[in-house]
C-alpha cells in the first residue's frame, strides 16, 4: 500500500512540474501583453501616410526618419492640431526668413506668424532644411539609428523648451517601433557616447550619455554665434496631456 502511494507521488510530480512551468510561462506572457502599450489607429495611419517623406528626408538630409515621424506626431497632435489642419504645418515652424504665405500673424502685437504650406509633405521637407542650420550641426555626429541621442540632442540644441521633450519622442518611437523604419533596433537606454574630440564632453542625463560641445568661444564660428542668439524658430511647446488630443499649437 505504502509502496503504491510512493509510486503515485513519483509519477505525479513530473506532471505537476510541467503544469507549473506552463503556468509560469502563461503568467509571464500575460504580464507582458498587459503592460504593452496599445497602438492607436490614428497614429498608425499617420505613420503610414508620412513614412516615405520621412525616409526621403533621411536620405537627403541625414535626419532619422524615426525622429521626424515622432516630432510630427507630437507637434501636430497626430495631424489634428489647428495649425496642421489649416496651414499644413506639422512642426510649428515660424515664418522667420519666409517669403511664402503666413499663418496666424498678429501685426498689432508685432508677432511673427507660422509658415503655411500647400501640403503637409512640404512641411516635412522644410523641417528637414530647418534642422540643417548651424544650430543643430552637432546632431549629425550621431548615427541615424541612434534615436535617443538625436532626441536628447534636439533639446540640448534649444529646439524645445520642454524638458520632457526627449522622453516624449523616445516614448513614441519605442511604442510604435519607429526605430525599425530605417533598419534600426530598439535601444536599451544605456548607450554610452564617448567624446571623440577636444571641445566635446560627455554629460549624463540619468539614463544615457550624450556628447555635447564644450562652451568654447574660440571654437565657435560667427555663424554659430548668430544661430545661437536667434529666437527659437521651431516647435512651440504643446499643452500637457495626451499627445493625440486636438488642440491649437499656437
Amino acid at each position: 500500500m505504502s509502496f503504491n502511494f510512493e509510486r503515485k507521488i513519483i509519477v505525479f510530480f513530473p506532471i505537476n512540474k510541467q503544469i507549473l512551468c506552463f503556468c509560469l510561462i502563461f503568467v509571464a506572457f500575460s504580464a507582458f501583453f498587459a503592460s504593452a502599450q496599445p497602438k492607436h489607429q490614428r497614429y498608425l495611419d499617420y505613420i503610414e501616410r508620412y513614412k516615405q517623406v520621412a525616409l526621403q528626408s533621411e536620405r537627403e538630409f541625414g535626419i532619422p526618419a524615426s525622429i521626424t515621424l515622432a516630432q510630427g506626431l507630437l507637434e501636430s497632435y497626430v495631424g489634428q492640431s489647428k495649425m496642421a489642419l489649416e496651414a499644413n504645418n506639422h512642426f510649428g515652424i515660424k515664418a522667420y526668413h519666409w517669403k511664402g504665405e503666413v499663418y496666424g500673424r498678429c501685426d498689432s502685437l508685432n508677432q511673427v506668424g507660422y509658415r503655411k504650406y500647400g501640403r503637409p509633405e512640404d512641411s516635412f521637407m522644410d523641417h528637414a532644411r530647418f534642422l540643417k542650420g548651424p544650430r543643430y550641426s552637432i546632431l549629425y555626429e550621431f548615427d541615424v539609428t541612434d534615436y535617443r541621442s538625436w532626441a536628447q540632442g534636439l533639446r540640448d540644441c534649444g529646439y524645445a523648451e520642454d524638458e520632457a521633450y526627449p522622453d516624449k519622442l523616445i516614448r513614441i518611437i519605442e511604442q510604435y517601433e519607429l526605430y525599425a523604419i530605417n533598419g534600426g533596433k530598439r535601444m536599451d537606454g544605456t548607450v554610452v557616447e564617448q567624446a571623440v574630440a577636444i571641445g566635446e564632453e560627455s554629460t549624463d542625463n540619468g539614463r544615457w550619455h550624450h556628447r555635447k560641445r564644450r562652451n568654447n568661444p574660440s571654437r565657435e564660428t560667427a555663424q554659430e554665434t548668430t544661430a545661437r542668439q536667434e529666437p527659437q524658430q521651431a516647435y512651440t511647446p504643446l499643452r500637457q496631456g495626451h499627445v493625440g488630443s486636438s488642440a491649437d499649437n499656437d
